[in-house]
């Protein structure tokens, strides 16, 4: 019950997948960790629409979240906690995040940003609208209006 020395069997044929499985249980720790953050701005509970597109956000939009509270948040930082809101805070918070990442590169392609307004299910038009029209007025066309693909 001794161990083998030497090479007189040759080359050992048993592959040792300890590591590798060690290795894919990291992995999938870390993408269940990371994966509910990689959802941009605020969680709201959006409408349904029946004709929706689906894209994939990775990092394209800046988030522009209207909450069922009717505070106004741009991407994880809160401007208003009403819709009553000025033109000043908004702005200052947008061209901040363009700022920091004013293009994506989208397969080799840079893209500007875009403007993603996700509002809630249980808010009016005329609560939604505010937001749009400060954008307009501001002269902000590209912007999208999130909503959830009824199944």
């Amino acid at each position: 019950m001794g161990a083998k020395l030497g090479s007189s069997s040759g080359p050992m044929a048993d592959i040792n997948v300890t590591p590798l499985i060690d290795v894919v249980l990291v992995l999938l720790v870390v993408f269940m960790v990371i994966t509910p953050m990689l959802q941009a701005g605020l969680p709201v509970d959006l409408p349904k629409a029946t004709q929706a597109e689906v894209v994939n956000d990775i990092g394209q939009f800046i988030v522009i979240s209207v909450t069922e509270t009717k505070g106004v948040w741009v991407e994880a930082e809160q401007i208003s906690d009403t819709l009553d809101i000025e033109s000043g805070p908004l702005l200052d918070a947008l061209n901040a995040e363009y700022r920091d990442n004013p293009t994506v590169n989208l397969d080799g392609v840079d893209t500007a940003r875009s403007l993603l307004v996700k509002a809630d299910r249980d808010l009016t038009y005329g609560d939604v609208r505010k937001v749009l029209d400060v954008l307009a007025e501001n002269k902000m066309t590209s912007v999208l209006v999130a909503a959830e693909k009824e199944k």
